[in-house]
């Protein structure tokens, strides 16, 4: 057990270090320990999905530059200076979430790699704007932030969307990882509001694919997502739920995914899978009067889902996202649980 709880400090030491928090090892046991007879399980089974899905700060620098260095040798731009003086790093979200902490990393790689910094050409006008996160789950943020941009209008009165399709600016939208079915959800918002010469325009980076999407065929399901079963639990909590929407889309057919590459096997991703939710639904359970609708076992999701949770699995140094499962970031005082990543910023 410490050897494997060893194995998974190495790979999360630096998860949220920058504001004083510092996982143990032994955190690492006292929050396995919460599983029972399953302690073990569940530490062999994370173990194996960290490497893909941990994101640390080192991990994002990296993947960063490589953006960076892509996106100014593929620009029409002769040199650093003038990329920088046309292009904007969009900066739309609040000081403590995702996208101004990757704008300070943006800012190293170019004072290391360049000896410049973009803050050096905020005044300039612009043609070219990036607009940088860490994850696109359901998407709402980065959409909602497109579709403001999207509405902005020039000093002439001409709108950004207008400008887009008349090839006088460009956006991109750069992620770490981006859900399959939040990005078809995500496009058809900017449809509906502008229209489809307009999400052509919009250019989509990624480093690592989510692929949940129900209705595509030979998905990975690189998520939590239960089969279709038996299980007395899961199928009462489920039934409970007071929600309409997209219930095919809250499990899986037995048989998939069709060749099983995210979990260690296909056994343990229905044994992993209904340990996250029973637990889950264990700390719903704690919660005092009515649990506010959202909440599900497999992370919080739009109400109107009859769905158990995206059930996300991708963490980075900064922070979990909300729409994980329950078992690795709730801690509310007077409830018996132990969180693995505390969050930040979520109350």
């Amino acid at each position: 057990m410490e050897e494997l709880a060893d194995a998974i400090y190495e790979i999360i030491k630096d998860y949220r270090n920058h504001d004083g928090v510092f996982i143990t090892q032994k955190e690492i046991l006292k929050w396995s320990d919460q599983f029972g007879n399953d302690n073990m399980f569940v530490l062999e089974e994370l173990l194996h999905l960290l490497p893909e899905v941990y994101i640390s700060r080192v991990i994002a620098k990296n993947l960063l530059r490589k953006r960076i260095t892509k996106c100014i040798a593929d620009s029409e731009y002769k040199g650093i200076v003038p990329y920088l003086t046309e292009t904007e790093f969009l900066d739309m979200q609040l000081a403590h979430k995702s996208q101004p902490a990757i704008l300070e990393i943006i800012d190293e790689i170019l004072v290391e790699d360049y000896g410049e910094s973009y803050k050096s050409y905020i005044s300039y006008p612009k043609t070219n704007y990036i607009y940088f996160d860490d994850i696109l789950a359901s998407g709402s943020t980065v959409g909602r932030h497109v579709v403001q941009w999207l509405n902005q209008v020039d000093e002439q009165g001409k709108s950004f969307n207008q400008k887009l399709e008349d090839n006088e600016i460009r956006i991109s939208v750069s992620l770490f990882a981006l859900h399959s079915w939040g990005y078809s959800f995500q496009k058809y918002r900017i449809l509906k509001e502008f229209n489809d010469k307009t999400v052509k325009k919009i250019q989509w980076f990624w480093d690592y694919e989510i692929q949940n999407h129900a209705k595509y065929a030979n998905q990975r399901l690189n998520i939590a997502k239960p089969a279709t079963g038996n299980n007395a639990v899961i199928n009462s909590y489920y039934a409970s739920l007071i929600a309409e929407k997209y219930p095919d889309y809250a499990f899986r057919d037995i048989n998939t995914p069709i060749k099983e590459t995210f979990f260690s096997n296909a056994q343990n991703r229905d044994r992993f899978e209904k340990i996250l939710i029973e637990k889950g639904i264990n700390i719903i359970d704690m919660i005092q009067g009515d649990p506010k609708p959202n909440i599900r076992p497999l992370g919080l999701i739009n109400p109107a889902y009859k769905i158990l949770g995206l059930g996300t699995h991708f963490f980075t140094w900064r922070n979990i996202p909300n729409n994980s499962p329950l078992v690795y970031w709730w801690e509310v005082p007077g409830h018996e649980w132990f969180a693995l990543f505390p969050v930040a910023n979520r109350g």
